[in-house]
């Protein structure tokens, strides 16, 4: 058994629970650990309450021990299987962000199959001689992405250019540390390659250190570089959240040009769009011929679900669907946190107990269609906060019907969230947050929808603490629709335990 930490340990437990909802686990531990082309893989042994499983991390994927009894194997097939799977959507968007400096992360790479194959002093020096061109690159394509400054030094001229380009990205007195941390790292990588390039007592180990002293400071300057050029700020300059995410389309006024903007992840805040990339001369990391074909052992069902020889042929489908797992667990945190209430709307609702979304607070400020404020659990920086609510299990089948109840797009957005549970375990639920543009602080609840609150709150019973702040001090005013408001009170009485 490996040692892990609790946080290793949480993360997996809620990776598999979240793949395997069905399933309870009863022991787990890390088992073994390989890297492998500079990404590590670590197996863990889960066991429960029906069978044993394989967890393999590095594009985490889970393995039946029914199927792979052999821990190698499922590793080597998982390596395999990783290493074959087409690129996804989000990771293409990933790689086309750093296309202005895809040569230098190629000549970076080649560095370091040098480092693998070299094996005498002419090799360690090649090494060097490969580290210092990946440099020169790096501020190459920094000087042709922008005008840096009117009296250029000559291209070549590493350090004249590291401290014009890092001065440029960084200035002021406040930023004096991080340039110091940058220029260093830079230089640091510069000179011991250069060094490297004569030295007559280089070892392997000297060029593994050139190496690996280049990818650090690349990595460091390509990020901050690409963030100037592109305009993203340190913090959204609206509500000053540093979750900015690039968003990037098309714009029709320029066709086959990608364009990308910073996008707060917060408020919605969005940056200047610049474009990014020429669409008809880009090219993807992965390249296939011929055609589609289910006739071949290409697995067309999920890994849960092989089958043992013997067992009836599952037929392949021909409108293969990857992402994430369909949810069968609903948080409620507001009105449907009655059972009678859900069920109206998702007949399969199941309570499980108790659980609690943190680092958000309950809101009454999202609009409604009848104009009065309904339940939101809102986001907010403090760590200490949570919303209390009750976890469901659901009939996936009867997600679409929730959606439609819930307004889901039209004032509500469908989350998956984590939550802890009664348990004390993280769970990935769905759950329905106020969109942005939906949310306003000057509306009250109609005093019906606010009984229903505490009709749930009482039939799960949350904490009267949390109940009294958060649900209680809520002031209510009356619908002025007095049939609505007589068939919402009809339902009161008829929660479920």
């Amino acid at each position: 058994m490996l040692k892990a930490s609790e946080e290793e340990i949480e993360t997996v437990r809620e990776y598999f629970e979240w793949q395997a909802p069905d399933l309870e686990v009863t022991f787990l531990q890390k088992v073994y650990s390989e890297a492998v082309l500079n990404t590590r893989h670590d197996v863990w042994d889960i066991h429960t309450n029906k069978e044993r499983w394989w967890v393999i991390t590095g594009n985490t994927n889970l393995y039946s021990q029914q199927q792979f009894p052999n821990m190698d194997l499922a590793l080597t097939f998982h390596i395999g299987l990783i290493l074959r799977i087409p690129r996804t959507e989000e990771q293409q968007r990933d790689d086309v962000r750093l296309l202005p400096f895809g040569r230098v992360y190629e000549m970076m790479e080649e560095a370091g199959d040098a480092v693998a194959q070299a094996h005498n002093l002419a090799g360690y020096q090649a090494v060097g001689v490969r580290c210092r061109e990946t440099l020169l690159q790096l501020i190459g394509v920094a000087q042709d992405a922008a005008v840096w400054t009117e009296a250029p030094p000559q291209r070549a001229n590493f350090r004249a250019w590291t401290e014009i380009i890092v001065n440029e990205l960084m200035q002021g007195e406040t930023n004096k540390e991080r340039r110091g941390v940058l220029k260093g790292a830079l230089e640091s990588a510069w000179t011991f390659s250069n060094w490297l390039t004569h030295s007559k007592s280089a070892t392997w180990v000297d060029a593994e250190l050139a190496h690996g002293l280049i990818q650090h400071a690349i990595g460091m300057a390509s990020s901050l570089i690409l963030r100037g050029l592109r305009g993203v700020p340190e913090a959204c300059p609206d509500c000053g959240s540093p979750h900015l995410e690039p968003e990037q389309g098309e714009n029709t006024a320029a066709p086959g040009v990608l364009w990308e903007r910073p996008r707060c992840a917060d408020c919605g805040w969005a940056g200047r769009p610049v474009p990014i990339l020429d669409v008809e001369d880009s090219q993807q990391i992965i390249t296939r011929e011929g055609e589609e074909t289910h006739d071949h052992s290409i697995m067309t069902v999920p890994l849960r679900a092989i089958r043992q020889p013997g067992d009836p042929e599952v037929e392949a489908s021909e409108d293969t669907e990857s992402g994430t797992p369909e949810m069968t667990e609903y948080f409620a945190y507001g009105s449907n946190m009655s059972t009678a209430r859900l069920r109206a709307r998702t007949p399969s609702a199941k309570p499980l107990g108790l659980a609690n979304l943190p680092g958000h607070t309950l809101r009454f400020h999202k609009l409604s269609k009848d104009k009065s404020a309904k339940c939101d659990a809102f986001a907010t920086s403090d760590d200490d906060s949570a919303v209390i609510g009750v976890l469901f299990s659901f009939d996936p089948s009867e997600r679409g019907a929730l959606d439609r109840h819930e307004g889901a797009g039209k004032g509500y957005d469908a989350k998956v969230v984590t939550v802890i549970n009664d348990k004390g375990r993280r769970r990935k639920v769905l759950t329905y947050l106020a969109s942005p543009d939906a949310i306003d602080e000057a509306l009250k609840p109609y005093s019906w929808y606010k009984d229903h609150v505490l009709a749930g709150s009482q039939e799960h019973g949350l904490p009267p603490d949390y109940v009294a702040e958060f649900i209680e001090a809520v002031e209510p005013v009356e619908d002025p629709d007095a049939k609505r408001d007589k068939r919402e009170r009809a339902t009161l009485g008829s929660s479920e335990g």
